[in-house]
């Protein structure tokens, strides 16, 4: 028996899934009618089919885990047990979501205005490049292995050591220009 929350979660995560699942289908419909039945002659075989391919696999695959983890689960008798997971978190989730957005957008870009939109879907490959190297690699090479940090904890000592004996040295000065 869920609560008034996961029945609330279940109503969101349905209509999101169907908004996104007929985002896509849509934008592959109207793809595949003009781009590649209307203007069939002006299209780069070699180029527009596996760019088509990769956009819709990308946002097939992103749609079936969202739809995995926030279909809500019922009984025979047909009352909720679980709400499913909530696909409003930050997250994987979020990101799959951008993943879609983008893809129905080249899509619908590449048929309607231009073929030059397929670069727009650099911004996936290139985001994901960069939180790798922001979150991954970065912390990884820069961190200090423990022979390191205890170096760098001594020279932080001996400069604070080195810093008050001056400004001892500075009161000490100060007292004596003064008598």
């Amino acid at each position: 028996m869920a609560g008034g929350k996961a029945k609330q979660r279940a109503e969101a995560n349905v209509s999101r899934l169907s908004l996104l699942r007929n985002a896509f289908f849509t934008a592959i419909g109207v793809h595949v009618l003009v781009r590649l039945v209307l203007y069939r002659a002006s299209t780069w075989y070699l180029i527009h089919y596996p760019l088509f391919a990769t956009a819709c696999f990308c946002s097939w695959f992103c749609y079936r885990s969202l739809a995995i983890v926030g279909t809500p689960s019922w009984d025979a008798s047909g009352v909720l047990i679980d709400g499913g997971g909530d696909l409003t978190l930050l997250g994987l989730s979020s990101y799959y979501h951008d993943i879609i957005y983008v893809s129905v957008f080249c899509l619908l870009a590449s048929a309607l205005v231009s073929d030059w939109f397929w670069l727009l879907y650099l911004s996936i490959p290139g985001f994901a490049t960069y939180k790798l190297w922001a979150d991954y690699i970065l912390p990884w090479v820069f961190t200090p292995t423990a022979d390191e940090a205890d170096a760098i904890s001594r020279q932080n000592e001996t400069k604070e050591q080195r810093k008050k004996r001056e400004k001892q040295e500075k009161r000490a000065e100060n007292r004596s220009r003064r008598r």
